[in-house]
């Protein structure tokens, strides 16, 4: 470019006619000039390229608080420069926001009581809370950048989420509910992999139902035993008394009290074995509305049945029998005797829909009606209910009570499955 202003400069001289004189004096004159001026615009240019050298490189390496100063704001370059230093600090932003979410990534998987694993799209492991790694007895760091075969995680993480497997870790093994998922961040996407110990569940459920157990067994036979004890010492203490009358009539109410206690402790212990040995229900299909008439008649009480139709349904009768004479007396138990109680049944998809329905005062405010020996009448013994509901859980279906919302009452309502094939019976 230098070498044409020049041609141009000599040819303007020559077509001037300018003496060889002022050509040898001005021409030299005008190239120490021009290269004056080319050696500003390229230390100019070169001090411009080297900014946004420095900080297109600190972009690329992942430094995104280098900024441009631009000492000319009406300048072509201030425009680049503002370009550039609003890409720094979009990026910045997002690199903040980056980091914030990691932050309330590990506090939120430090507050999970159950293993937590992060995986990203390579099934690399990009994050773990504690519990993670105490089941493989490893920092978190060492961890960091395994993949699920180094993990020894590949098959288990092949389950569908809420699937319960065998699995052992290096720490320990058992039974673990899975529950998969994924989220978003930074444009990437990750999987999230929760581990539950039901094997841990299990044991703190079954310490829990011994405590009760042990609790209840306790209370009743201290209650037995204190009685039968002070009453035999005091049997003992007068044994070489005075055979009279009294002493005899003394002695006899002491043994009928005795008798009696040992009779109510049996029939308590008799009702643990009962509920202990429910069978597993032999299932056939069973006409439901003949079922109900035939308990209807056979118990003391008013019913109303409120269907006609006969439904097939697959039950043990007999167990479906117990727990339909257990409900059906506790509604007339809880009714007064000139109000019948209602009996109703409804098909859907899944199964059929018993309730039988009291007006009585409707349940009490007590969240125990399904426990073990809890009751609330005198003379009750409070397995009932309880099982009642074993039963309907046996068949894969549900129990549970309700007061009315039309009436003062209570429904008790009974889901079952029934055949598949729902046809009437003839």
């Amino acid at each position: 470019m230098g070498s044409v202003f020049l041609i141009v400069v000599i040819f303007l001289f020559w077509y001037a006619e300018a003496s060889w004189l002022s050509v040898f004096t001005f021409i030299p004159l005008i190239v120490v000039v021009w290269l004056l001026i080319a050696f500003h615009i390229k230390s100019v240019l070169e001090r411009h390229f080297y900014s946004l050298a420095n900080v297109i490189e600190s972009l690329r390496m992942g430094d995104y608080s280098m900024r441009i100063a631009a000492q000319n704001s009406d300048s072509a370059w201030s425009d680049v420069y503002r370009e550039i230093n609003l890409l720094a600090e979009g990026h910045q932003k997002k690199r903040l926001q980056f980091v914030e979410t990691d932050i309330l990534l590990d506090k939120l998987l430090a507050e999970f009581d159950v293993p937590v694993f992060v995986f990203d799209r390579n099934d690399i492991l990009k994050n773990i809370n504690d519990m993670g790694c105490e089941l493989f007895a490893k920092s978190k760091s060492s961890l960091l950048g395994m993949n699920l075969i180094q993990l020894h995680l590949n098959q288990l993480i092949e389950h569908a989420s809420g699937d319960v497997v065998e699995h052992w870790f290096p720490s320990r093994g058992g039974r673990w509910e899975l529950r998969k998922n994924y989220f978003i961040q930074g444009e990437q996407r990750y999987s999230l992999l929760l581990v539950n110990d039901l094997s841990r569940t299990l044991r703190e459920e079954e310490r829990s139902a011994w405590l009760r157990l042990i609790r209840v067994l306790g209370h009743e036979l201290n209650n037995s035993l204190a009685s039968m004890i002070s009453v035999s010492e005091t049997l003992i203490t007068r044994l070489y008394d005075e055979k009279t009358q009294a002493w005899h009539q003394s002695y006899e109410k002491a043994l009928s009290l005795m008798q009696e206690r040992s009779k109510s402790l049996l029939k308590f212990t008799e009702a643990y074995t009962k509920l202990a040995k429910l069978p597993t229900p032999e299932k056939r299909k069973t006409d439901l509305l003949q079922l109900v008439q035939g308990l209807s008649e056979l118990l003391e009480g008013e019913f109303a049945i409120k269907n006609t139709e006969p439904l097939a349904i697959d039950v043990d009768p007999d167990q479906l029998q117990q727990l339909l004479i257990n409900l059906m007396k506790n509604a007339v138990e809880a009714s007064s005797a000139k109000t019948p109680v209602s009996i109703q049944w409804q098909g859907f998809n899944q199964g059929v829909r018993i309730q039988i329905i009291d007006q009585g005062i409707g349940l009490p405010s007590s969240d125990n009606l399904f426990v073990p020996f809890y009751t609330t009448k005198p003379d009750g013994n409070g397995i009932g209910l309880f099982l009642c509901r074993q039963i309907a859980e046996a068949h894969n279906g549900t129990l549970r009570l309700i007061n009315r919302s039309d009436q003062s009452g209570c429904i008790a309502e009974c889901w079952l499955p029934y055949a598949k094939t729902n046809a009437q019976i003839a």
